[in-house]
């Protein structure tokens, strides 16, 4: 009888405990967008004099939804489409003399990244991975044609994401937010067709065949719709650096 008292109340207690918990949580939901720039990390293509690396912007469009526990500790499902893009210029190719060629290539599809956010005093950081799996490629180089549609790069993607921003202005339910994500590719983005053709070397006699991988700087604007008033009254509250 005591054990089943016991039981009793320890069930009880972690019901009512749960209830407190849950009853804390509260949905935010956002459209976001973002534009920004990769830069290599293959240092073998920066000390390579032949081989100018020049800045193409990328894009992403993203619909976010974060599941809050507290005011400060939230879970974001960021998922949507990315755009990205690198631009090479080459220099002294074989049977070219002086004159520069460009290469252009790239891919889009689609991304999700679950985030850890911690807010506080109006400004967050995140971290968390990004899956990126890629739908459609392209390629373009002046000197030496096209490749073949969708060999240039492997169909998934793996990149860490850390971001931090602020939420600018709005009300409790409402809010304009702005960031920064910086995004590093875990992996070769290559497929195995294009390292065997030493991408991006492939128009030079002495070819090297180090991985291909950058990271991204993001700026980014998010309008976010805190669902917090539907739970309770006090959830979803914001500092902002202006408010209306």
């Amino acid at each position: 009888m005591n054990q089943r008292i016991c039981s009793g109340l320890l069930l009880m207690t972690l019901l009512i405990k749960s209830h407190t918990v849950l009853g804390q949580f509260w949905f935010d939901v956002a459209l976001s967008g973002s534009a920004g720039s990769s830069f290599l990390t293959n240092s073998e293509i920066y000390q390579d004099t032949r081989i100018d690396i020049a800045p193409k912007v990328s894009s992403n469009f993203s619909l976010k939804i974060g599941l809050n526990f507290t005011e400060t500790e939230s879970i974001v499902l960021d998922a949507g489409v990315f755009n990205r893009n690198f631009h090479l210029i080459q220099k002294d190719l074989p049977n070219q003399g002086t004159l520069e060629q460009h290469m252009n290539f790239g891919y889009s599809g689609f991304r999700f990244l679950p985030m850890y956010r911690h807010t506080k005093d109006g400004s967050y950081v995140e971290i968390g991975p990004e899956f990126g799996n890629i739908k459609t490629q392209y390629f373009r180089d002046d000197a030496n044609g096209q490749i073949s549609n969708n060999t240039l790069f492997g169909s998934k993607s793996l990149r860490g994401a850390i971001g931090f921003g602020g939420y600018l202005l709005g009300n409790e339910r409402v809010t304009l937010v702005a960031g920064m994500r910086l995004l590093y590719d875990f992996q070769d983005l290559r497929s195995e067709e294009a390292q065997q053709e030493k991408f991006p070397y492939q128009n030079y006699t002495d070819q090297s065949n180090s991985p291909f991988k950058a990271f991204d700087i993001q700026l980014s604007l998010e309008l976010n719709v805190s669902l917090g008033f539907l739970v309770r009254s006090s959830c979803g509250r914001r500092q902002l650096l202006f408010k209306w």
